[in-house]
């Protein structure tokens, strides 16, 4: 009987050990999970980042972006019970590029110009995707009322203006070859955009304007404030 009881508890044991080993690894690999999840979506909000970067005038909207890939690599690291030091360089490094984005040393040319529609659908995802995590930065209580109205305004224009001028470009490159019809059909579209829209900024009536002096010869091309992406938004 002794022996039967020794062997019973042996096994017993056996149990538990399994059964905490399992849960141990259920764990693990719950957390990795989370991580890659985490990672995947830090991802995506530095390709919004770099997408910003090079389309939108205010910096400010993209550190505030950006802050967000540091969060999600704190929530990361926060699971990291092996290797931390690579996440923390990372953090740092996401950090010290916030701070870059509003350095004066770091103003990298900008432009609202793409070279298909596919690039242009492409930006304007992105653009789409910041509105949305610029409301939730407000929901969080990062940025207040005021700030989230004035950079919904700022992305929903540079979204307009992404398609606007490409295809202005697009009329400009055609010009360049004396093709005055494609020219023509290229300005109406970006016309038309405009038209479409219902943004109040008071750009926008300037510029169909302007673009149907385009159209009939008049214009040879856009007025500076109205070509540079930096110009401050009246409305």
């Amino acid at each position: 009987m002794t022996l039967i009881a020794i062997l019973f508890l042996l096994m017993l044991l056996a149990l538990v050990a399994v059964s905490i080993i399992n849960r141990i690894q259920l764990r693990q690999r719950e957390r990795r999970l989370q991580q890659r999840r985490l990672r995947i979506q830090a991802e995506g909000v530095a390709e919004i980042v770099s997408c910003l970067e090079q389309t939108l005038p205010n910096r400010m909207i993209t550190k505030h972006i950006n802050d967000m890939i540091a969060g999600l690599q704190q929530q990361m690291l926060a699971l990291e019970d092996k290797n931390p030091e690579l996440l923390e360089q990372a953090i740092q490094k996401t950090e010290a590029y916030s701070e870059e984005l509003l350095s004066s040393n770091n103003r990298h040319a900008i432009s609202y110009q793409r070279e298909s529609d596919a690039q242009i659908a492409k930006t304007q995802l992105h653009l789409t995707d910041a509105m949305h995590l610029i409301t939730q930065l407000a929901a969080q209580g990062t940025i207040n009322e005021t700030e989230l109205s004035t950079y919904l305004s700022e992305l929903r224009w540079a979204h307009l203006m992404v398609a606007v001028m490409s295809y202005i470009g697009q009329g400009d490159k055609s010009v360049a070859i004396s093709d005055r019809f494609s020219a023509q059909a290229f300005y109406r579209k970006a016309q038309q955009h405009l038209m479409e829209s219902m943004h109040q900024d008071p750009r926008r009536l300037k510029m169909i304007k302007e673009l149907s002096e385009m159209v009939d010869g008049a214009r040879v091309g856009l007025s500076r404030e109205l070509r540079d992406p930096t110009a401050a938004a009246m409305g």
